[in-house]
């Protein structure tokens, strides 16, 4: 019981962290496009590139000057998932984050027919999976969302930062070029269902002259960068502390038992006689926070 209740009290933490920033970037500079700033008298200036110049022009519509409330929810939604896995995510499994710090884990003893228990920890070690299984969990899905997103380019092929990719080809005589494309399409292998690739033809060796031209050409010729940027992911960990902070300050100096509503918060105050438990609400933070000498706080 007590754990559902946590589990929904941090749901609703996340709900109302994610609508006042919502609302608080619908209303302020985030909410408009990346090249526009808010101007005093109303409207907006945006920067706008002509060719190799780049130019300020004055908007004085929404539509013109902010992002579409779509995108804006899309970009929240995808921040907001990855700043909570962030705070959350190295917990082990069945454990769950406690108000006053440490975690409460479901605990199985092992005893035939018995049910689970659950125990409180207080240090990261007890609560958290050490680095070395954080680490090899991270790299398996990186490994995995690379292979989804890049798996099926075409041999010596490489992704750009800004879509598209760089591709080392030979030319008409057999010299080697870096060809760049700027659509996904262009960049991957047509494998019929079910059909594997089949290697290209091995290359017949050519006189010696030849040779030495192709190696002097590839030195002159751009090499394809290898790093990846995702730009979607980098404004997410740019909003990363806004809401780590706006989290902590939720459940900061919380009394034990206490979990944290839209106003005020519910705490469990004992058991009956049954052995269920008890549960009050309260609407003032004064009466959810601690206090010195309370029951449930810490020392």
């Amino acid at each position: 019981m007590r754990s559902l209740l946590f589990s929904l009290g941090l749901f609703v933490v996340a709900t109302q962290a994610a609508s006042r920033r919502d609302t608080a970037v619908a209303s302020g500079v985030d909410a408009y496009k990346d090249n526009c700033k808010p101007k005093a008298t109303g409207g907006c200036a945006c920067e706008v590139k002509w060719g190799d110049e780049v130019e300020t022009r004055n908007f004085y519509t929404d539509s013109e000057c902010k992002k579409s409330v779509e995108q804006q929810t899309v970009e929240h939604k995808s921040a907001l998932n990855k700043e909570i896995q962030q705070k959350f995510g190295g917990l082990k499994d069945n454990c769950f984050p406690r108000p006053s710090g440490g975690c409460k884990c479901q605990v199985n003893l092992g005893r035939t027919g018995e049910e689970p228990t659950w125990a409180e920890f207080n240090t990261d070690a007890e609560c958290k999976k050490s680095a070395e299984v954080q680490t090899a969990e991270h790299k398996k899905e990186l490994n995995q969302e690379i292979k989804e997103k890049y798996g099926d380019f075409k041999e010596n092929c490489f992704p750009k930062p800004s879509g598209g990719c760089k591709c080392n080809e030979k030319d008409a005589s057999g010299a080697e070029v870096v060809a760049t494309y700027s659509a996904d399409a262009q960049c991957k292998e047509l494998v019929p269902h079910n059909k594997q690739k089949r290697e290209a033809p091995r290359t017949q060796t050519q006189p010696q002259f030849n040779i030495n031209a192709r190696q002097q050409n590839a030195k002159d010729i751009e090499e394809p960068s290898q790093n990846v940027r995702d730009p979607v992911r980098e404004r997410a960990q740019a909003n990363y502390r806004a809401v780590v902070n706006e989290l902590n300050e939720k459940f900061k100096g919380l009394r034990e038992g206490c979990f944290p509503r839209p106003k005020g918060c519910l705490c469990v105050t004992g058991k009956d006689s049954n052995g269920r438990e008890i549960t009050k609400r309260f609407m003032k933070d004064q009466e959810c926070k601690c206090t010195a000498g309370s029951a449930g706080c810490p020392v």
